[in-house]
């Protein structure tokens, strides 16, 4: 029900005209007829300012206002305790419809302001989950990749304790076998986006392999 600071000045302008509008009507009005519950209006447009002293401010002003009727208005057969019966109905009214009006204002704003937290809070878990997963991902790939190049290291251990030493194209599949593994780590930590792919036992990893044209693989860009 806020309504913004440029139109503020339009609403206090709508309330003093309604509100003129109201004591010329009950002016003109024999006493007896309860004019003043009209001034009910003037509170609930009071509501479309932002600031709750206003509505305060005209449930207060439309009370002056009733009792300007009474002084005001042209005299009626009706018994003087109905004309200030009436009138008391009319404030009565009139306040009530101010304080219920605020309390719900005010209910409607903490409610929001609680949608508000509820929503950053599961932002925030949405991202930590996110951060979480990606950090999971990574050090599953880590783990394929050192896995991979340990499972290979056991064949050159074999042919080493075997041969006491390396044949020279052991040697080349050796270095050939670091060079591959010291570049998937460090496209691993060059990623620029995140790209999920399927590891051994179901888990999921990065796909570190950076893409150049039609070559998808480090063997092909070697």
């Amino acid at each position: 029900m806020n309504a913004n600071n440029s139109s503020v000045p339009a609403i206090y302008f709508i309330c003093g005209v309604l509100a003129l509008i109201i004591l010329l009507l009950d002016i003109v009005t024999p006493l007896g007829i309860a004019t003043g519950v009209l001034y009910i209006v003037v509170v609930l447009v009071s509501l479309r300012s932002p600031k709750k002293q206003f509505t305060i401010a005209v449930a207060s002003a439309c009370t002056l206002l009733v009792f300007i009727g009474i002084a005001l208005s042209p005299s009626s057969e009706i018994a003087l305790y109905q004309v200030y019966a009436n009138r008391f109905l009319s404030i009565l009214a009139i306040w009530v419809t101010a304080i219920l009006a605020l309390k719900q204002r005010d209910s409607i704003k903490q409610l929001h302001a609680e949608h508000l937290k509820y929503e950053q809070a599961a932002r925030k878990a949405e991202v930590r989950q996110e951060k979480l997963k990606v950090l999971k991902a990574t050090v599953q790939t880590v783990q394929d990749i050192v896995g991979n190049f340990l499972n290979n290291m056991q064949y050159f251990r074999l042919e080493m304790s075997k041969n006491n030493g390396l044949s020279p194209e052991s040697t080349q599949k050796l270095n050939r076998l670091i060079q591959e593994t010291s570049i998937q780590i460090n496209e691993l930590g060059n990623l620029e986006e995140i790209r999920e792919r399927r590891l051994a036992g179901d888990e999921v990893g990065i796909d570190y392999k950076l893409i150049v044209g039609d070559k998808d693989t480090i063997d092909n860009r070697q």
